[in-house]
């Protein structure tokens, strides 16, 4: 009986480690607004793009700006451009994506999903 119950406790503690992975937030990464305007000339990266998930129920997209992370409205013109342009991508297959069941990488793009 102990041993089960030792069994048990120990497949709930892999469970609990597996869910919590060091580099996912389990909140919204733009809760502090969405940059104005800005020139995508001063975008140092390419952008990321986080689909909504149980975590967070809306699209975010942060770019980079001189070293700083910000976010762009999804429902802005900058932002339904950069959405439109992962979307061609994704359909050509020319878009790297980290999610919880597909992994594919053959272009510099990055975006992060949870599936």
């Amino acid at each position: 009986m102990k041993s089960a119950v030792f069994a048990f406790l120990c497949c709930l503690l892999v469970l609990y480690v597996q869910g919590h992975t060091g580099s996912t937030s389990n909140t919204c990464r733009c809760l502090d607004g969405f940059v104005g305007r800005i020139n995508t000339k001063l975008i140092k990266d390419v952008p990321v793009v986080h689909y909504p998930s149980v975590f967070c129920p809306q699209t975010e997209i942060i770019i980079t700006v001189a070293d700083k992370k910000k976010c762009v409205n999804p429902q802005s013109a900058l932002g339904k451009t950069i959405l439109r342009n992962m979307n061609k991508l994704m359909k050509n297959g020319a878009v790297t994506t980290t999610s919880s069941q597909t992994s594919r990488s053959s272009a510099s793009l990055h975006t992060t999903s949870s599936m």
